[in-house]
């Protein structure tokens, strides 16, 4: 293969490459007292959650961001409170997406986690698991119908349902944390890089 020939074959590839990037926002103090904050509960990040998305936005991953055109959000003050703080290092079109809400947890909302039952499936008074399911799908949708690549900022519920409905193999997210997607074609699976 000639390099002309080599270079448009590359040029093609990274044409048909999809790429996009998930944070979940920094700490809050229901984080730190282990206590469910759901879709319920609006609650702000605290000192620590603020330093997080600092230190993220002042960080090499940073480099990643520079891409980013579109940064959707989960409707949250949490997650609006990590994107803009990131935000202000790439400055990218900002858009609200409510579906990237986290789950509604009815009578969960504001108890220790080590208090609940997830085997029983659906919070009472709460959203089922169908139906977050359902709703984080229809998110990871309008956000990956932005122009990209996206920076989606939003919840550790969300990016688990992500996680599940991309059959990635790793569902847990920290505050602040970084996942990095990508996929060769639009009729490939996603991996996390």
């Amino acid at each position: 293969m000639s390099q002309q020939a080599e270079k448009e074959n590359h040029a093609t590839q990274a044409h048909l490459e999809e790429k996009f990037f998930f944070v979940r926002h920094g700490q809050t103090d229901a984080n730190l007292a282990e206590l469910a904050a759901g879709a319920g509960w609006d609650i702000e990040l605290n000192a620590t959650g603020r330093a997080q998305a600092r230190a993220l936005r002042e960080s090499d991953a940073i480099h990643h961001f520079r891409i980013v055109k579109t940064i959707c959000v989960s409707p949250m003050i949490r997650a609006r409170q990590t994107a803009e703080i990131i935000n202000e290092a790439i400055n990218a079109e900002v858009v609200v997406v409510e579906e990237l809400k986290e789950w509604y947890l009815g009578e969960w909302e504001r108890r220790s986690w080590h208090e609940l039952d997830f085997r029983v499936g659906n919070p009472p008074g709460g959203e089922s698991n169908e139906e977050f399911a359902s709703r984080v799908r229809k998110g990871l949708e309008i956000s990956l119908s932005h122009p990209g690549p996206v920076l989606i900022v939003a919840h550790g519920g969300v990016w688990h349902r992500v996680a599940r409905h991309l059959e990635l193999p790793y569902g847990e997210i920290n505050n602040c944390q970084l996942m990095h997607l990508r996929r060769s074609h639009k009729s490939d699976v996603w991996s996390l890089l």
